[in-house]
């Protein structure tokens, strides 16, 4: 394998062809270390910056950032993380006292520019060797700038330099740039001068990186690096618990109440080392003779369990199966769109947010960073920067968090507040009226959602009709662009025929819950519109007597809900005999939505579609059931049209208002 990766160049040099900053090459350096055993090692550095490279090196694991600036010049910087390459090659050589080199010119550079290369994810399905033959064939084959010329020029001559000054047994492995590995090949079969370069620089720092900047200045995810430190040193656990991992809280119970004391430094510590232990454990993979390093496909999985447990322990909201599914999915399709084969810290991120909220978004980006080593006060001077300081291209995402905590004094909040009676009494007092009806401002909104429910199942079913084909006499009804777009290569246009829709949707229903034990939703009850305008409705719901929040006012949770225009037509449906064979109440409302129902389509929301029979009593009276998945529908609106409130006589409509909430 080793001919492979780093063939000899000359008698005594082999050049490594590398990708800068990425994680799985810093294990392949490792291992074509490991298996050559040179005498020296060759990095593509400048001299300059040899003294306060290898000073961070020494500072490992902890991070630390080289900085070389010089008059009328962009300063260069070059972060000494574990995961790069050159940091691997130069660690394993201090740890085995062999020589190091530093052979890159000091040139100065007009402006940066980043090479095509295949994602080094690869190399785990192709294996070194086929990724390094087709990295060879993809980069390098241009003669290059003029300044990659003179770089490369520089380059042979540190080499051919450093392999006189040694040994006549002396072998050097060289990390250079994939871009410049086959030119420099042929440069070092030749003699080459000192190149015109600057001796030294003028200024070089080495400064301790603070933790806020790893995300915007590593490649990879901090958690990947520090998985990579704790595999390099053979740290791996044998078993790994997850659950120490999630907790961040620290509780206090007293009389019977929790009282959330925060954070403690203690606790984050040790749950930052389960992290990262749990990470090693099931975030690794092992391949051939590399041995084993961070997988960034399961360290994906690792960082979504771990940010799922602790989202649900912070807010008490369960992340359902299905954005656990979409989450992977839609990060996968981040990365593929970005010339990526799996995603890392910034498509994690914006995929939680995506399937769930910021809460959950900031969950994953916490575990992600995780690095422990580079908290705590340095030694030398710390320094924050942030990648758009150094024409990084980092992307920015801002979390707006809910925070889940107690205020340390009362704060007068400008609320409507409630009344609340001196004597219960004289709620009860206000049932004193012969009839019930609802509040109209709550008729209005459930009335607004069933005419929208209703134009969504058209445009579902008119969407499910429509078919696409290539323009020859017709456009039909219009171009499809997406279509087109989509099969650009075949230069041609694609039309659209939109599906039409025998009527429109006639009765909706709405189920929240079917109560399979009846227990949860008693109350049943069946009411007509007041006016036109109104739909006939039949509901079961809690029971609003359990909930007097005013002077005749109840207040209860649907069930779930049937409504139907037009109004005045609506028998007591919970006493119709008709409906004896339901098993459910849920079912009792789609046999009335069917036989109430005016027009072909009538409209289901519930969690799961309508069964078979159902779908045959839809069929036998000449209707069609449209379902559409509770899950497809905001969640904010349903859990506002899901409370009513009912009032003991239109004489409370004028005071409701007060008690409704």
């Amino acid at each position: 394998m080793l001919e492979r990766l780093a063939p000899e160049a000359v008698q005594g040099i082999r050049l490594l062809p590398v990708v800068h900053e990425r994680l799985e090459m810093a294990a392949v350096v490792r291992a074509a270390l490991t298996a050559a055993d040179p005498s020296a090692v060759a990095v593509e550095l400048p001299p300059a910056v040899r003294d306060a490279a290898l000073r961070a090196i020494d500072r490992l694991p902890r991070i630390s950032l080289v900085v070389t600036r010089e008059p009328g010049e962009e300063a260069l910087v070059w972060v000494a993380a574990p995961g790069d390459p050159f940091v691997e090659a130069l660690r394993w050589a201090r740890e085995r006292q062999r020589e190091v080199h530093f052979i890159d010119p000091d040139l100065p550079y007009p402006e940066p520019h980043v090479d095509p290369v295949p994602d080094t994810y690869s190399i785990l399905e192709l294996g070194p060797e086929r990724f390094f033959e087709l990295l060879g064939q993809e980069v390098g084959r241009s003669d290059g700038s003029e300044l990659d010329r003179r770089r490369e020029a520089g380059m042979a001559y540190h080499l051919q330099r450093a392999l006189s000054m040694s040994g006549d047994d002396a072998t050097i492995l060289a990390l250079v740039g994939a871009a410049h590995a086959r030119r420099l090949s042929s440069r070092l079969r030749e003699p080459a001068a000192h190149p015109f370069a600057r001796r030294r620089s003028a200024t070089v720092d080495l400064r301790h990186l603070e933790p806020d900047s790893l995300t915007g200045l590593l490649g990879d995810a901090p958690l990947a690096h520090a998985v990579w430190e704790r595999v390099r040193a053979s740290d791996v656990p044998a078993e790994a618990d997850v659950d120490q991992a999630l907790s961040r809280k620290v509780s206090v119970v007293r009389f019977g109440l929790r009282v959330i004391a925060g954070e403690g430094g203690a606790a984050e510590e040790r749950r930052r080392s389960s992290v990262i232990a749990y990470a090693s454990r099931h975030g690794t993979r092992e391949l051939l003779d590399l041995g084993a390093f961070p997988d960034r496909h399961r360290l994906g999985r690792v960082v979504w369990k771990i940010a799922e447990g602790s989202y649900r322990e912070q807010t008490d909201e369960s992340v359902k199966p299905w954005q656990r599914a979409l989450f992977f999915d839609y990060a996968r399709r981040c990365a593929r769109a970005q010339g990526m084969l799996v995603p890392g810290l910034y498509e994690w991120a914006i995929a939680a947010r995506g399937v769930g909220d910021d809460n959950l978004a900031w969950e994953v980006f916490d575990v992600a960073r995780t690095y422990p080593w580079q908290e705590g006060p340095a030694e030398i001077q710390s320094v924050s920067i942030d990648g758009d300081e150094l024409d990084l291209g980092t992307r920015r995402i801002r979390f707006r968090r809910r925070f889940m905590r107690v205020k340390r004094r009362p704060v007068a909040v400008p609320v409507r507040r409630r009344p609340t009676p001196e004597n219960p009494e004289d709620w009860l007092a206000g049932f004193d009226s012969t009839g019930i009806c609802s509040y109209p401002p709550e008729d209005i909104v459930i009335e607004d959602y069933g005419r929208f429910l209703q134009k969504k199942a058209v445009s579902i079913l008119a969407a499910e009709r429509t078919r696409c084909e290539p323009f020859t006499t017709s456009l039909l009804d219009g171009i499809d662009i997406r279509e087109t777009l989509r099969n650009v290569h075949e230069r041609r246009i694609y039309v659209e025929e939109r599906g039409r829709v025998p009527g429109n949707a006639g009765s909706v229903v709405v189920i929240f819950d079917r109560d399979p034990e009846e227990d949860r939703f008693p109350f049943a009850m069946t009411w007509l519109g007041e006016h036109d305008q109104e739909s006939d409705m039949a509901f079961y719901s809690t029971t609003p007597g359990d909930q007097v929040v005013g002077p005749g006012i109840m207040r209860a949770t649907y069930g779930g809900f049937m409504l139907t225009l037009p109004r005045g037509r609506l028998f007591d449906v919970w006493g119709d005999r008709d409906y004896r064979l339901a098993r459910d109440k849920a079912e009792v409302l789609v046999m009335a939505a069917v036989d109430y129902s005016l027009e072909k389509l009538v409209v289901v929301v519930a969690a799961e579609k309508p069964n078979r029979r159902m779908r045959q009593y839809a069929t036998d009276h000449d209707r069609q059931l449209m379902h559409i998945p509770i899950a497809a529908l905001s969640p904010v609106t349903l859990k506002k049209i899901r409370v009513l409130h009912i009032l003991a006589g239109k004489d409370k409509r004028p005071i409701a208002e007060s008690y409704v909430w």
